[in-house]
């Protein structure tokens, strides 16, 4: 029996009997604002002044898990004097929890599915085929999705080139260096 390494993997697989069910991670932080703050150089104090509060409500609302309204991150903004966006975690390159687990069943899918088309040997055919039924029982939406393309993007046999649909005639095209004038 495996252990689920995260919460996002727990509600994807949490109808599945054979997996370990382990505690949530604690919450991601909602903003930076104690660390900019502190970057800053800036007291709490007069951070407190600055934005027209109580010393304990700046506090409160410097605590990462304090789910403050934007109105109040734009008055921290304005105290200490930086983009919004500093305030905010840095979540560059994140996705969501369920949607990162799901990105990744989707590449996972697309390495099946290109396995299939190159193997050729009948015991290996089968164990990608039981690789993708049990990725489907995971997540039954991957039923439709394509293989890695080997050379370039892949189209299908029914799509028809731009180029064939609107062909250029060769002598229409000149190469002697005149404009036609």
């Amino acid at each position: 029996m495996s252990a689920v390494p995260s919460n996002d993997l727990q509600s994807v697989f949490s109808g599945s009997n054979n997996l370990k069910v382990v505690p949530p991670l604690p919450p991601r932080p909602l903003h930076s604002i104690a660390e900019v703050r502190k970057r800053q150089g800036v007291s709490i104090r007069s951070v407190a002044r600055r934005m027209g509060v109580e010393v304990g409500i700046a506090r409160q609302q410097e605590d990462s898990n304090s789910d403050i309204k934007l109105s109040d991150l734009y008055r921290w903004q304005r105290a200490l004097e930086v983009p919004v966006g500093e305030l905010l975690p840095n979540t560059e390159n994140q996705l969501s929890g369920n949607i990162e687990v799901r990105a990744k069943l989707v590449k996972v899918m697309k390495t099946v599915v290109a396995l299939n088309e190159v193997v050729n040997n009948t015991p290996s055919r089968r164990m990608v085929q039981m690789l993708r039924e049990q990725l489907l029982e995971l997540m039954p939406e991957l039923h439709d999705v394509a293989g890695w393309p080997q050379f370039g993007a892949r189209r299908q046999n029914d799509r028809v080139c731009k180029l064939e649909q609107n062909p250029i005639s060769l002598r229409s095209l000149r190469f002697d260096g005149n404009d036609g004038d």
